[in-house]
């Protein structure tokens, strides 16, 4: 096959029309900022749970990680090795706090542990840095538009921008989730297509795959290394890749207020077990794709375009037959959406909750912030498009966006561990802490030769240390400000808590047993999913 064929053409306007209109009828029944941002919070565990993972599997994902296969195999998988851990951390200490808050934005929660100077001062970080990625989100489905149609990455951005704002304006939180869940089995679907179709055209197949892989140490994933320069190393993964996934799933608002939209705490941890346990075979499945492609462009001789971003896109339209083509270009487009519609409605709550609210607007009717809230869409994603046009400079689209989050995101944690477990952090050590280890990220990764991964790390002990170093100079924080914050066993109202567990003791031994029984099983999986990539390293290298 030449091209993008009509018939191609025609499928993916079939499908994204689709989407467009499924969308647009949640739009329909939102009547409050509520409605908008959280779904009423009548959205089930397992809808969510989907939702997220069809965002991790964005078009980021799609493009970047075939990308990251054909380069180095599976090296990079141990930046995701860690996300059944981090969702036991989320399980345990984030879910029960944020739910029991009961907030739409989880900066929210900062100022009434310290004030609104800090609640101010991340919520800002984080619209800069989801800002940011966000455009980059934006360049990916442009970069894959441009290569099918053979328009202008500049055009194709545009294109996509018009459609990703329209459909988000529209939609709310119901519309972002509902519409994940169709889109990701669609986007599993056009992953495990190409696989098909790339074994099929290889004369051994499978077996020519594992060799070519072996040969190559493409299925070497644990480098045991100590140097903190190599990038990938089993302990970078782990160490710095926990903490960037317990910022991101946790205090990164576009990831955490699908879970604040479940009903219950038993729901949005419903929602986290999912990711806990298909994130990794999701991502494995992605790089295969690029370790697949390896072997194919290897049989065939073939030189690799310049940008790894558009390997897979230019095999879907040269080598596809006519409509196939078509459905796994619309899988790029159901990660793209999945992606931008909760990044914008997110930037947008954040926008409206945090600084409209309450800097601009005060004590407007909720029809008045409803339509704030569609406004400050529209003004993200035009932020967003803004950005997407430099956004080729930085390389490999997936890794270009964790390195952004890498800067803030472990600061930002650390502000939320502070406020979570210490009595006696305050606003004065919380600000000096985001500050300072926002700084110390910034310097270590010019002055050293460090792995960005360990930034989160960095950040994260920088901040809390300094942060709690700081508030000893200054009053400790009133009752009141611990209140719903700090987690229970240190919580300031303790009776009524222990009051409260006494009427509803057999309910919440049942809850309590199924919470530990769950991250039981995520830590099982963890170590089954090390021990695999261990057994398949150790017969490549046999």
């Amino acid at each position: 096959m030449e091209g993008f064929t009509p018939i191609d053409m025609t499928v993916l306007i079939v499908y994204i029309s689709l989407i467009a209109w499924i969308g647009s009828r949640f739009g329909k029944d939102q009547h409050s900022p509520e409605d908008y941002f959280l779904g009423g919070r009548k959205i089930p565990g397992w809808a969510i749970g989907l939702s997220v993972m069809a965002t991790q599997a964005s078009a980021i994902t799609f493009i970047g990680a075939p990308g990251w296969g054909f380069e180095g195999g599976l090296e990079r998988l141990v930046t995701f090795l860690n996300v059944p851990l981090a969702m036991i951390v989320l399980i345990l200490v984030f879910v029960p706090v944020f739910h029991r808050a009961g907030i739409y934005s989880i900066y929210e929660l900062l100022e009434r542990r310290f004030g609104p100077a800090t609640r101010t001062l991340s919520a800002l970080l984080f619209l800069i840095a989801r800002g940011l990625a966000t455009g980059v989100v934006l360049y990916a489905p442009a970069l894959v538009l441009s290569v099918v149609t053979g328009w202008s990455v500049n055009l194709t951005i545009i294109i996509m921008a018009v459609l990703a704002i329209s459909y988000t304006v529209l939609g709310g939180m119901s519309a972002v989730i509902w519409t994940d869940v169709i889109q990701m089995f669609v986007l599993w679907l056009g992953a495990l297509m190409s696989i098909f179709l790339l074994v099929t055209s290889l004369p051994g197949g499978w077996s020519d795959v594992l060799t070519f892989g072996a040969q190559s140490g493409m299925f070497n994933a644990i480098d045991l290394s100590f140097d903190p320069s190599v990038t990938y190393s089993l302990w970078a993964g782990l160490l710095g890749g926990l903490f960037l996934h317990v910022a991101y799933f946790g205090t990164d608002q576009s990831q955490i207020q699908r879970v604040l939209s479940s009903p219950s705490v038993l729901d949005a941890q419903r929602s986290l077990l999912i990711g806990g346990y298909l994130l990794i075979p999701q991502m494995l499945l992605f790089l295969f794709i690029g370790v697949i492609l390896a072997t194919y462009y290897q049989q065939h001789g073939l030189t690799p375009p310049e940008d790894l971003n558009e390997l897979l896109p230019r095999y879907v339209v040269n080598a596809f037959p006519t409509g196939m083509a078509g459905l796994v270009i619309a899988g790029v487009f159901a990660a793209a959406m999945s992606s931008l519609d909760s990044a914008l409605n997110s930037l947008s709550a954040v926008t409206v909750r945090d600084f409209y609210s309450r800097y601009i607007r005060q004590g407007a009717s909720d029809t008045h912030y409803l339509k704030a809230s569609r406004l400050a869409t529209v003004f993200w994603g035009l932020y967003a498009t803004l950005f997407a046009f430099f956004a080729g400079n930085l390389g490999p689209v997936i890794e270009a966006v964790n390195q952004i989050g890498s800067w803030f995101y472990g600061a930002l944690l650390g502000t939320f561990l502070l406020a979570i477990f210490s009595h006696r952090s305050n606003a004065r050590g919380a600000v000096a802490g985001l500050i300072t280890g926002m700084l110390a990220v910034w310097s270590v990764s010019s002055l050293l030769e460090v792995s960005w991964l360990y930034n989160n790390t960095i950040g994260v002990v920088v901040s809390v240390s300094v942060g709690y170093l700081v508030s000893l100079t200054s009053a400790a924080p009133r009752a009141e400000q611990l209140s719903d914050v700090i987690i229970e066993e240190t919580a300031p109202d303790m009776q009524a808590v222990l009051a409260a567990r006494s009427a509803n003791a057999p309910e919440i031994g049942r809850e309590a047993r199924l919470t530990r029984r769950r991250c039981i099983g995520l830590l099982v999986w963890f170590v089954v999913m090390l021990g695999l990539l261990a057994l398949l390293q150790r017969w490549a290298n046999g």
